[in-house]
C-alpha cells in the first residue's frame, strides 16, 4: 500500500515512517532547533531521515542499517541530500565503535522492529501471509536462521524462546506440535510454519484480525538477530556520544524493546550505570539525562487510519544533561 506522507515529500515512496511528526517537534524544540547532526540509528529505508532532511535545512543525517540489500534502497531514496546524509552499514549495537570520533551528535532516533521492506519485499521469510523459505537473518553477522531453529532447537528450548520473545501462552503446545512436524518432514516454509501454529492452538482462541503466528514469527525473528541483546548494548553507549542538551528518541512497537527502553531510561535519568541484573545499586552517580515522556506517546487516530503499523507504536524521548 502507497502512503501519502505529505505533500512535497516523496509522494511515491512504499512506507510511511511511524510517528516522524512527534519526531520533528522534538528535533526543532530542542535547544539546537534542528541544527546538527541526527544519528538514524534504525536506517531502514530512509523514511524519518528524508523527512527530516527535508523539513530541516540546518540537519545532516548518520544512519545506521545492518542489512546492505535495504541500506542500497536507503542510499539511492537519499543521495540527492549529498554530503547532508552518510551511511553506516553496521549493526547499532556497535554504535560507539564507529562513532567513537563524532563529538557533536545532537539527536539520536531508533525505530525498532521490522521494516515495511523487510516484511514485503525481501523474500527472506518475516512475513506468515507469503510461503517464502524460512530465513530471517538481517545480515551474514547471524549464526543461525529461522529455519535451523524450527527444525534443531530442543522443544524446551523452543518453547523458551516463544515465550519470552513471543509472549504467547501457547508456547509449549506450538514447540510440541512443531516437534512433532519435523519429525515427519523438515519445515522449511512461512507457509508450512504458518499453518502448523495455526493448527496447535484451538480455534475458539484465535484472536480475531491477529493470526496465531504472529508471536511466534517475532519471537524467530528476535531469536535469529539477537534484537534485544543489540538494543540494549546500543543505549548504553548511545547517550554518551549526545552534546548537552542532545535528544534521544526511541519507537517501541511491541512491550519486549518499550521495556528495556524504559528501564534504561529511568535509570540514566537517576544516574544509575550499573546493569539491569544488579541487585543493588551504588553508582552514586550524577543523572545523565531528564526524561521528557514520562509516559510514552502514542500515534494519533489519524495516523493509525493511514497506517496500520503505527497503531502499537511507543515513542519515548530524553535528553542528555
Amino acid at each position: 500500500m502507497r502512503h501519502n506522507i505529505e505533500n512535497g515529500i516523496n509522494n511515491e515512496y512504499v512506507h510511511s515512517p511511524v510517528m516522524w511528526r512527534e519526531v520533528f517537534d522534538f528535533i526543532a524544540g530542542s535547544i539546537y532547533r534542528g541544527d546538527g547532526i541526527l544519528v538514524d540509528a534504525t536506517l531502514g529505508e530512509g523514511g524519518h531521515s528524508e523527512i527530516m532532511l527535508k523539513k530541516i535545512d540546518k540537519l545532516s543525517v548518520i544512519g545506521f542499517e545492518r542489512d546492505r540489500e535495504i541500506l542500497a534502497v536507503a542510499e539511492k531514496r537519499l543521495k540527492h541530500f549529498g554530503e547532508r546524509f552518510r551511511a553506516i552499514n553496521g549493526n547499532f549495537s556497535k554504535i560507539k565503535d564507529f562513532l567513537n570520533s563524532e563529538k557533536d551528535i545532537n539527536y539520536i532516533l531508533y525505530d525498532f522492529g521490522i521494516s515495511s521492506y523487510h516484511m514485503e519485499k525481501s523474500g527472506r521469510g518475516f512475513a506468515f501471509n507469503t510461503d517464502k523459505e524460512l530465513d530471517m537473518r538481517l545480515d551474514g553477522d547471524c549464526k543461525v536462521d529461522a529455519m535451523y531453529i524450527v527444525n534443531n532447537y530442543t522443544e524446551k528450548r523452543l518453547a523458551h524462546i516463544i515465550y519470552t520473545y513471543g509472549e504467547d501462552r501457547w508456547a509449549r503446545r506450538i514447540a510440541s506440535v512443531i516437534c512433532k512436524k519435523r519429525k515427519i518432514k523438515k519445515i522449511t516454509t512461512t507457509g508450512e510454519l504458518a499453518n502448523i501454529v495455526l493448527g496447535a492452538i484451538p480455534k475458539r482462541f484465535h484472536v480475531r484480525n491477529i493470526h496465531p503466528a504472529a508471536r511466534v514469527f517475532q519471537a524467530l525473528r528476535i531469536e535469529v538477530n539477537n534484537e534485544l541483546t543489540a538494543i540494549e548494548e546500543s543505549l548504553n553507549d548511545s547517550y554518551k556520544l549526545l552534546k548537552p542538551g542532545g535528544r534521544m528518541m526511541a519507537i517501541s512497537f511491541h512491550s519486549l524493546e518499550d521495556r528495556i527502553v524504559k528501564d534504561k531510561f529511568r535509570r540514566l535519568s537517576k544516574g544509575c550505570m550499573c546493569s539491569k541484573e544488579a541487585k543493588y545499586c551504588d553508582c552514586n552517580s550524577e543523572p545523565q539525562v531528564k526524561l521528557l515522556t514520562k509516559k510514552p506517546l502514542r500515534p494519533s487516530e489519524d495516523e493509525v487510519r493511514i497506517n496500520r503499523r503505527a497503531r502499537s507504536s511507543k515513542l519515548r524521548v530524553c535528553e542528555r544533561i
